[in-house]
């Protein structure tokens, strides 16, 4: 079966148009179902681990304990490294906030420059928000809010699922991180 779809280009300058071929409509039904299966490896290949966001409660605190690493973004664009330390299961949370290496166009937020270097702060009064977040609040006005994003499966604390994703406030610059549960 013919479509009818010609293929045309101009083959001299005086504008002569040549007739080149038909594509057959077997050929356009084979087309179409190769780019359907391209288009679904590639979102196949997008996909990932469903996710959820838990609630925090007094009951499932334990599963903040631990080492949280990530990345933090400032509001101008900075990126740097954030490592965040609880140390107990039970409200007040205690811990710390650690950021790493710096950059210069950061440091200028910080209390006596700390350009290249590393900064800390020990937390004693973190808790739970009216919505099961976490927050956490330091000197100087400083602090965080956070939630508890796990995958599906039982062990998604374990697998290195879990993630914290919120956003900051620090000596006056606010900014965002995500912080991944650190694996035993």
């Amino acid at each position: 079966m013919d479509i009818g779809y010609g293929i045309y280009y101009n083959s001299e300058k005086d504008g002569n148009i040549e007739k080149r071929g038909r594509i057959s409509m077997k050929k356009v039904l084979c087309l179409i179902a190769g780019l359907l299966l391209l288009v679904e490896a590639i979102v196949a290949g997008c996909a990932t681990v469903p996710t959820t966001t838990t609630i925090l409660t007094k009951n499932n605190l334990p599963i903040l304990e631990g080492r949280w690493e990530g990345s933090a973004v400032f509001a101008g664009g900075v990126h740097t490294t954030v490592t965040l330390d609880i140390y107990n299961d039970s409200l007040p949370l205690r811990g710390k906030v650690s950021i790493q290496n710096i950059p210069r166009e950061a440091a200028n937020i910080f209390p006596s420059g700390f350009e290249g270097s590393g900064w800390e702060s020990y937390f004693d009064t973190g808790s739970i928000t009216d919505k099961g977040g976490l927050i956490i609040r330091g000197r100087g006005g400083n602090f965080g809010q956070f939630s508890l994003i796990e995958g599906e499966s039982k062990r998604s604390v374990l697998e290195g699922e879990s993630k914290l994703d919120g956003w900051f406030y620090l000596w006056g610059a606010k900014g965002a991180a995500t912080l991944h549960k650190r694996r035993r």
